[in-house]
């Protein structure tokens, strides 16, 4: 196609926009089918964005065969998609080495949460090992995982020729894919909005989950009705940096992933919010 006939279909297509209009749609909940390429935007509140990270990805790719980066690529973001898919993620998207997925609806935060954590359990445990199963693949695949919640807007705005890409305007996806960046290797880093959503009464902030569990497997609440002075908390709090434009004064890191004697008891009381057993 010769570059004339590309500017005159740019102006067209300008042209069918500003026909179009815009129109802001609110709605409950994430759409899984996607909005229409006709003007609308989708407004939806209360979006909690999980983004998740391959850390290192650059030097993986550079530094070992083609086989090796692919099925690293293979086993982390199929890995990935299928735990987005699992905790009803309303809309996943891959972006090169990274993924995020969306969730929205009543209790959609610790739903997010969970999955984030099973990712991170995930990165260590069975993609680790699937890696290992082949001794000629030596991979340091680690992840950092940002969490973060607000309003998002949405509208398909690719062509018709090539594929209806959505496009995704609001804080909690690009602030998530900031606190990735701030998270370690096998991290999540979530905002201190989210955080504070969590609640008391939430498992994350309880001693239930805040606390070494002793057991060897991992976290697990120990004596939940103990003093605090006898616990060890896992969560850390820090001052973000002001160069990333966070627009939080603070943020709170969790290097523990699920326990795996008492993981799955635990995971289920953070979803339904029920008290998991001492």
């Amino acid at each position: 196609m010769k570059l004339d006939s590309i500017l005159a279909d740019v102006s067209s297509q300008l042209d069918q926009q500003r026909g179009l209009g815009i129109e802001i749609r609110d709605v409950t909940d994430v759409p899984e089918t996607g909005p229409t390429n006709n003007g609308v935007w989708f407004r939806i509140p209360n979006v909690s964005a999980v983004f998740v990270d391959m850390k290192s990805s650059t030097k993986i790719s550079a530094g070992s065969h083609q086989d090796k980066v692919a099925l690293a690529y293979t086993y982390f973001v199929r890995a990935a998609a299928v735990i987005f898919d699992g905790f009803g993620a309303r809309y996943v998207d891959i972006q090169g080495d990274g993924l995020f997925g969306l969730f929205s609806g009543k209790g959609s935060i610790f739903s997010a949460a969970a999955c984030a954590i099973t990712i991170k359990t995930a990165v260590e445990g069975d993609i680790a090992e699937s890696l290992r199963r082949d001794r000629s693949i030596d991979l340091d695949l680690t992840a950092g995982i940002g969490m973060d919640r607000g309003t998002v807007m949405v509208r398909r705005l690719g062509t018709r020729h090539v594929k209806l890409n959505e496009v995704w305007v609001g804080k909690p996806v690009n602030m998530s894919a900031k606190l990735s960046s701030l998270a370690g290797s096998n991290e999540l880093a979530v905002s201190d909005r989210v955080f504070r959503l969590f609640g008391s009464s939430s498992p994350l902030q309880q001693r239930i989950f805040c606390q070494s569990c002793g057991c060897g497997g991992g976290v697990r609440g120990r004596g939940l009705d103990a003093q605090i002075e006898d616990t060890t908390y896992l969560w850390s709090e820090e001052q973000t940096p002001r160069d990333l434009g966070l627009d939080f004064s603070t943020f709170h890191r969790l290097k523990t992933k699920w326990c795996s004697i008492h993981g799955p008891e635990f995971c289920e009381a953070l979803i339904s919010g029920k008290r998991p057993r001492s």
